[in-house]
């Protein structure tokens, strides 16, 4: 019970400390105002397209679009900046597992990504004037948490790559579209060959997008598949993350140092 109460502990701190760097950090602006743009170019692109029954798609996606892109940023982020401030080694030699106090960080980006979504709702109806009511708002809602926390587990398994290596502004810069792609966030899946779709069945947007929609226009089968698949693919995420963490700590430990990378 002491062992649960004190990684509680750790996990609010990390959340409290991350949301004060994160919301000082000048990059705030910039993940509020590219949900506007991405929005302004999937929307545009649906609606002058002449399909302007894709406007919500387009918004949702974007939205999705965002969440991601701004999860693996900061998780790129918080790795540089431990670094460059000297503290990344401090904190791996701590009794503390550096698996937790990233995943306490992480959550806290997830909760700043929570405003993309609105975002992306906000400049469709003031630059499209699209009318984007929420059939079942609850659903929504508690399917948009969920995806929240599967993403952001996705991201910790990045972010454990991001340890070994320096130039994770570039390798976030790679990630990116690929999963943009393959989860049918800026195209249909329909559009894509068959030979990627049980890549797309691997990301949790894919299925988060299909939820999202299905909450938002009430139309779709039961979603009880894909909040299974979100789920499965949140405890897949955080198994495979928590591996890459033990398994770098001990090439640290073994090292010595983390220089070497």
């Amino acid at each position: 019970m002491g062992n649960l109460r004190s990684t509680f502990r750790i996990l609010t701190n990390s959340v409290r400390l991350q949301l004060k760097i994160t919301l000082a950090a000048s990059e705030f602006g910039f993940m509020l105002l590219q949900p506007v743009v991405f929005t302004i170019i999937s929307v545009g692109t649906y609606l002058y397209g002449k399909k302007p029954d894709f406007g919500l798609f387009a918004i949702i996606g974007t939205g999705l679009i965002s969440i991601w892109n701004g999860n693996l940023f900061t998780s790129g982020e918080i790795i540089s900046n431990e670094r460059r401030t000297g503290t990344l080694s401090l904190v791996m030699a701590t009794p503390t597992s550096l698996f937790t106090i990233l995943l306490g960080k992480s959550f806290a980006n997830a909760i700043v990504s929570v405003l993309a979504m609105g975002t992306t709702f906000l400049t469709g109806m003031l630059a499209f004037h699209l009318p984007l009511g929420i059939h079942d708002p609850l659903q929504f809602l508690a399917g948009l948490l969920l995806i929240i926390f599967s993403i952001t587990s996705l991201g910790l398994i990045f972010g454990s790559l991001f340890i070994i290596t320096r130039n994770a502004g570039e390798f976030v810069s790679v990630a990116n579209f690929p999963v943009y792609i393959l989860s049918g966030l800026s195209v249909p899946l329909t559009l894509l060959p068959l030979w990627t779709r049980p890549l797309s069945d691997l990301l949790t947007p894919t299925w988060g997008n299909t939820l999202l929609n299905h909450a938002a226009t009430g139309m779709g089968g039961g979603m009880l598949p894909n909040y299974l698949w979100i789920v499965s693919l949140s405890i897949f995420y955080l198994i495979i993350a928590r591996l890459l963490y033990r398994r770098i700590e001990y090439l640290a430990l073994q090292a010595g140092t983390l220089e070497q990378w």
